[in-house]
């Protein structure tokens, strides 16, 4: 019988090239693996896989079976799904893809909300690059991203929906040059290396072509790739502890080393750098109930985390 356990196996086995290192993958014995293959091509009466030549790979019978198992598995998992989506929050589970920043700011807090009220809910959470996020909700091996949108917002495979936005601040340790009295140049800024994420096109764009320490420009993509490029903006403080780099961060990420006394912000008006983020999921796919009232908690969040903003910049005396 063709199944759907046989097709996983077909496909693991072509995917290690080996029949020790898919059965380990599999968890299964090894010669159970053998013998679900032979089942396979019992079944559909050729030869699945070429064992000639000390070699592993599929026979042409073999890349049909895989192509059409691929599409198969991805129909039943798409079924499965939206059988799930009947089942509501009592029994639902949800897969993100968080972009750096949002992250930090609402994407994991947002979690922590919903299950409060929604404890069976399932959650699997990756964090990546603004653009993997992207790539992960294409791909459907996520229902729902966070992330930059500025690359996909017109692109009419995807939904988007921006959040609240708030502007970046650059950042140094006490006691930086910078903090001189003397006026804080965008060239100046350029003579000391920045930390920080990948920062999108839009806000490249508007950067000198000559970027002096900061950072470089990606040929491949027109992304600004920071001197000092990190995955997510957690522990800046310590990062610009004891040198002359600078980091682009909000008040509210900051806001514990800026009471501390450790860090200052960079005292000047441009350039503005803007978040851009926002949920990203695919038109043609119906968000769940857990995916709705996750973004529901997120929009509040993001709510809160703007009103914070602004309570400190009052406080500190920040435009």
């Amino acid at each position: 019988m063709i199944t759907q356990r046989r097709l996983q196996h077909l496909l693991a086995l072509v995917e290690h090239a080996h029949f020790g290192r898919a059965a380990n993958a599999l968890d299964i014995s090894q010669p159970a693996l053998t013998k679900s293959i032979q089942a396979l091509e019992s079944e559909l009466g050729v030869t699945l896989i070429d064992r000639k030549h000390g070699a592993i790979g599929p026979t042409v019978f073999g890349d049909l079976v895989i192509q059409r198992s691929k599409r198969m598995l991805t129909e039943e998992d798409e079924l499965r799904r939206e059988i799930a989506l009947l089942a509501g929050l009592d029994t639902g589970s949800l897969k993100l893809a968080l972009g750096p920043y949002p992250s930090v700011t609402s994407g994991y807090g947002a979690i922590a909300r919903l299950l409060a009220p929604h404890p069976k809910v399932g959650i699997a959470v990756h964090v990546a690059g603004w653009r993997e996020v992207a790539s992960r909700v294409l791909a459907r091996t996520v229902d729902l991203g966070i992330a930059e949108i500025s690359s996909v917002e017109n692109d009419v495979q995807f939904a988007t929906e921006r959040l609240p936005l708030y502007h970046g601040r650059f950042f140094c340790r006490s006691g930086h040059p910078l903090l001189d009295g003397k006026p804080v140049t965008l060239q100046r800024l350029l003579a000391y290396p920045w930390i920080g994420t990948r920062l999108p096109a839009r806000i490249a764009g508007s950067l000198p072509r000559a970027l002096g320490a900061a950072g470089t420009i990606d040929p491949s993509n027109g992304d600004f790739v920071p001197a000092v490029e990190i995955d997510v903006p957690m522990q800046l403080g310590v990062l610009l502890a004891g040198g002359d780099a600078l980091t682009i961060a909000s008040l509210v990420i900051m806001e514990r080393e800026m009471r501390a006394g450790e860090v200052a912000v960079v005292p000047m008006t441009s350039p503005s750098i803007q978040a851009g983020y926002g949920f990203i999921y695919l038109k043609d796919r119906s968000l769940a109930p857990a995916a709705l009232a996750y973004m529901a908690e997120v929009r509040a969040m993001e709510g809160e985390f703007v009103e914070r903003e602004a309570a400190l910049a009052a406080e500190f005396g920040l435009q």
